[in-house]
């Protein structure tokens, strides 16, 4: 198969991909790093932020997710192309955009297959609905509204000078708008770049970016702010024609929210974190912040000889020390210590996405009765990707329960959450950071292993088919039926690696038989 290779390289003046850190072109490396925060990862599209020598910065990968986006890419420029140009004209009229540094596409047979754009952090930056929840915040009566009308008034500020400027970007949402600035003089920067048009701004598109605004903003507005921007958009225009434009932007709404499920109102129901640990002081602070979020945060510690506990205080008082008794029964140990009416369940290796936890959150406020617990899809980074195929691609966990409605059974290492009631989906993923190198891999492999072999009754009935048949039918089933192929060696060796899982699993088993082991 041929090789993905780096195509249409644009660098910031005086910048080196040495400077952030990715000698071979592929900021993957960034991606995938430990230290890199993941906010956003979908299949058409991967944010991230990490620190690197020029400075923090934020990594965007979008993806090549289907067939006719393949064969569209052959015929047109990548998104970050389009977003550094996008850009660059932004500028010139004026608007503010986070610094463009590095956009790269790969390419395989001349299609290609992914892209990113690397821009620098926008220091003292926040969203417009973290601003605008910031000021809701507070207490000054006086100092509250004159943030607020300030705010709103810059957003109208903004929307008018980009359509009286041809700019229509598709997706004026809250989260593409940063605000910088004090309180009284804010300023706005324009994210998410790579579909943006120039040319004249026709009144459908007019009225669709206003609906987006406040669609998102949502309830956090009041009239006399809508008001506000409406008078900031509009100009000096008469006051029926600034009712008229509103009408229209409420119908418009109304519209596109019909339909769709209502959000229920209330309080979500509280909800614990439970986190097993040994050993774990160079992970264990990313997992916990990643569930910072939660009600209550468990962990249980199995007799660590490093760090771990300490750094687990910084983030929860509730840290237990409970010598190990294998996967399962210290996972129910961490259960029978939650206090929450759900229970989310992380490993130390694993994070919470932002995403997630809002759809945990929406998910809890209408849950039905009968239902007990979530299954999550777990995504798995390793070898400098993240594996949507293969034996590692993404398999659904059932980690959020009903705390009184749920045991862990299975058998170590494979321990399951057994729930007495209806189970349901969600769509945001489960960051796994699995491994750390070949090496880490091999030995997990050993250990896994080992504790696999050694259950009751498990040397009975190897032969052929536990010895040859198992792991070649492994093999067959991450290479062929998930695909593995289309990753290249890494998909070789991880399939290569799981079959020899299998094998060794039964091979050690059928030594402890001949050999007499308990």
């Amino acid at each position: 198969m041929p090789r993905e290779r780096p195509a249409d390289l644009r660098l910031a003046p005086g910048l080196t991909l040495d400077a952030l850190g990715i000698p071979d072109a592929d900021p993957d490396r960034l991606l995938t790093d430990p230290a890199c925060v993941v906010v956003k990862l979908q299949r058409k599209v991967l944010v991230g932020r990490i620190g690197t020598p020029v400075g923090t910065v934020w990594v965007k990968r979008y993806n090549v997710f289907a067939p006719r986006v393949a064969l569209a890419g052959a015929f047109t420029r990548s998104p970050a192309a389009r977003a550094w140009d996008a850009a660059a004209r932004l500028a010139a009229l004026g608007f503010a955009t986070a610094e463009p540094l590095v956009a790269v596409e790969f390419r395989r047979a001349g299609l290609r297959m992914r892209s990113f754009l690397v821009t620098r952090h926008v220091a003292g930056a926040v969203p417009a609905d973290a601003r605008w929840a910031a000021h809701a915040a507070e207490r000054d009566p006086r100092r509250r509204r004159a943030a607020r009308a300030a705010l709103a008034a810059a957003l109208g500020d903004l929307f008018r000078r980009l359509h009286a400027a041809g700019v229509y970007h598709p997706d004026l949402k809250d989260a593409n708008i940063l605000v910088t600035g004090d309180a009284e003089r804010p300023a706005c920067v324009l994210l998410d770049l790579e579909a943006v048009r120039f040319g004249p701004v026709g009144a459908r598109r007019r009225v669709k970016n206003v609906v987006q605004l406040a669609r998102t903003l949502g309830r956090r507005v009041g009239p006399a702010d809508r008001l506000r921007f409406l008078r900031a958009y509009l100009g000096p225009a008469p006051r029926d024609a600034v009712a008229a434009f509103g009408r229209a932007v409420a119908t418009a709404a109304a519209r596109k929210d019909r339909g769709r499920a209502a959000v229920p109102a209330g309080p979500a129901p509280s909800v614990s974190a439970t986190v097993i640990c040994q050993d774990e002081e160079a992970r264990i602070a990313r997992c916990l912040e990643s569930v910072a979020w939660c009600d209550e945060i468990v962990v249980v510690d199995g007799g660590s000889h490093d760090g771990t506990v300490g750094i687990a205080r910084r983030f929860t008082d509730n840290v237990l020390v409970h010598a190990w008794p294998g996967h399962r029964a210290q996972k129910q140990f961490a259960l029978d210590a939650a206090t929450g009416e759900w229970v989310l369940n992380v490993d130390a290796d694993e994070c919470v996405t932002a995403d997630l936890a809002v759809e945990v959150r929406a998910a809890l406020r209408g849950v039905p009765p009968d239902v007990h617990g979530f299954a999550v899809p777990r995504l798995v980074c390793y070898l400098g990707r993240w594996w949507w195929r293969g034996p590692l691609g993404p398999r659904r966990v059932v980690r959020l329960v009903r705390r009184r409605a749920t045991v862990w059974g299975g058998r170590d290492p494979h321990e399951r959450a057994e729930v007495a009631g209806r189970i349901e989906r969600l769509a945001s993923p489960l960051l796994h950071y699995t491994y750390a190198d070949v090496a880490d891999h091999l030995r997990s492999v050993n250990a896994l292993t080992t504790v696999a072999a050694a259950r009751p009754n498990g040397a009975a009935g190897i032969g052929v088919g536990r010895l040859v048949v198992e792991p070649a039918w492994r093999f067959l089933r991450g290479w062929v039926v998930h695909q593995g192929f289309r990753d290249g060696f890494p998909g070789l060796f991880v399939c290569v690696t799981a079959a020899f899982y299998t094998w060794l699993r039964w091979a050690k088993a059928w030594e402890r038989r001949r050999t007499g082991a308990p």
